[in-house]
């Protein structure tokens, strides 16, 4: 049976960066960006960490009817899934400091606009996840209201019907990080809970009735076990085949079965592999962390989780790694380990930034007519994912060989034609090895090709040698042909 949920290919966009739909420019639509600090940039603005935290308040313009606009280009990368970060009404560009949950925020369009973009999304066969931020909100958002936006508020008035939806104590408050503008939201209590998850006219329910198609929850390490299961739970009963994805800094293990979502976003991945490229994990010893992981967290979870390397939250892969080869292993472990990759926009474009806000310039449009090498190599391993059953949906089994600096696993099904194996030199030297892909019913004989090169091996009783250069890899699949009219070793399996 096909579940979406393990053959995706995500595309994060950062909305206020990706593209102008309502207006030619930004500066057409100023009177969108009326709140305190607000302030307007060109398309080609570069941003920069300010000490006091002004450049959160910097805009560019990109807007939901902008990505509508853009949607051809998304499919034609070959993605199937697109995830927004946050949209709802708020005082900065990043949108994590909500301030109206019920309301798309004006400078990103309306209601309307977010219901035909899901429509689109779909149209096209792709699906939609949105960003819930729930374990805290902005301090000028309607409930608190420490910036007097509205009348009353938990900040200002003790006697507030919002005031149990937050702790304080004498007067001050819990925050997140101790960030004053992010007041923590008290989720133990059941009245927030029922505004946000599990009434009849809760955030969750509305958006996701509206066209999304899951949720990725913000800090989810900080909303903890219980409230995810609440969440979980609430969003599969408003829509069955919803997807909720964690924001979890952290191993994977417990927080399917404890927390009931489907996945996370697998940064022990991300960072395990950035350490074995700059020499600082062997491919052994990573090889071990993986099958480790694979044997705690379970194939079906790390199936649905996301393989992420760079993101809103950290720098992009041009300021990772040191060059292009580094950049290309990185995003094949993407595709090859168990679970789905996630591009964050401007990545296949060769965009440059730093750590945040650096990471999160105005998608560069002016190379799209000059392609770069990246862009054919994430269009061509999303085509193999595609056409590859065993990379969504098969087992992992590392298959031992003599070089510490080589990694070579196999991703497989119960069927020898979806046997795939990863062969990749992470070392900048030479290497020769051999492995054996130790598969019952592949043939003495068979012929490999690499899915890259069309470059073929051969195989003795499933042995394999293979002669890299620096930092080379395969992705190689067996020929296996069946045949009426000329002899096959397969065609009785």
């Amino acid at each position: 049976m096909k579940d979406w949920k393990k053959e995706a290919i995500i595309y994060q966009i950062f909305p206020d960066r990706f593209n102008i739909g309502m207006k030619d420019s930004v500066y057409e639509k100023v009177n969108k960006y009326i709140l305190k600090g607000q302030k307007v940039e060109p398309w080609d603005f570069k941003p920069t960490h300010t000490k006091d935290g002004s450049h959160q308040y910097h805009f560019t313009g990109g807007d939901l009817r902008g990505i509508i606009n853009k949607l051809d280009y998304i499919k034609e990368l070959g993605v199937n899934t697109i995830y927004l970060t946050p949209i709802f009404q708020a005082h900065t560009n990043h949108k994590y400091d909500t301030i109206d949950y019920f309301k798309i925020d004006p400078a990103f369009g309306s209601e309307e606009d977010f219901k035909e973009l899901c429509d689109k999304v779909h149209e096209e066969g792709m699906r939609i996840i949105i960003d819930g931020v729930f374990n805290h909100i902005g301090a000028s958002s309607k409930w608190f209201n420490k910036s007097n936006f509205y009348k009353g508020g938990a900040y200002n008035d003790p006697g507030s019907e919002y005031r149990d939806f937050f702790s304080f104590t004498n007067n001050d408050y819990l925050s997140w990080y101790n960030a004053k503008n992010l007041p923590e939201l008290k989720l133990e209590n059941e009245k927030l809970r029922e505004v946000l998850f599990t009434g009849d006219n809760s955030v969750l329910k509305k958006w996701l009735t509206l066209g999304a198609d899951g949720w990725r929850l913000d800090v989810a390490f900080d909303i903890g076990p219980e409230y995810l299961s609440v969440i979980s739970e609430a969003a599969r009963k408003i829509k069955k085949d919803a997807i909720i994805i964690g924001e979890i800094w952290n191993f994977p293990q417990y927080w399917n079965k404890d927390g009931k979502i489907d996945g996370l976003m697998n940064y022990s991945f991300k960072f395990l592999i950035e350490d074995v490229i700059k020499g600082k994990v062997s491919a052994l010893n990573a090889s071990k962390i993986f099958t480790e992981m694979i044997e705690l967290c379970g194939v079906d979870y790390l199936q649905k989780c996301w393989n992420i390397l760079s993101s809103h939250d950290v720098p992009r892969l041009s300021n990772i790694f040191n060059n292009e080869k580094e950049v290309s292993l990185a995003v094949l472990m993407q595709y090859a380990f168990v679970g789905n990759p996630m591009i964050y926009y401007g990545e296949e474009l060769e965009m440059k930034g730093g750590e945040d806000p650096e990471n999160r310039g105005p998608m560069e449009w002016n190379k799209v007519d000059d392609k770069r090498d990246r862009y054919y190599f994430f269009k061509k391993l999303n085509e193999i994912k595609k056409n590859n059953k065993a990379i969504s949906y098969g087992g992992f089994k590392i298959l031992p060989q003599n070089s510490d600096n080589v990694m070579v696993f196999k991703r497989f099904t119960d069927k020898i034609e979806d046997l795939i194996i990863f062969a990749i030199n992470f070392g900048d030297k030479k290497e020769s090895i051999k492995f054996y892909a130790n598969e019952g019913y592949l043939m003495n004989g068979t012929k490999f090709n690499d899915l890259l090169s069309d470059k073929e091996f051969h195989s003795v009783v499933g042995g394999i040698e293979i002669d890299f250069k620096p930092n080379e890899f395969y992705i190689l699949k067996p020929q296996i042909r069946r045949s009426d009219t000329e002899y096959s070793p397969y065609k009785r399996v």
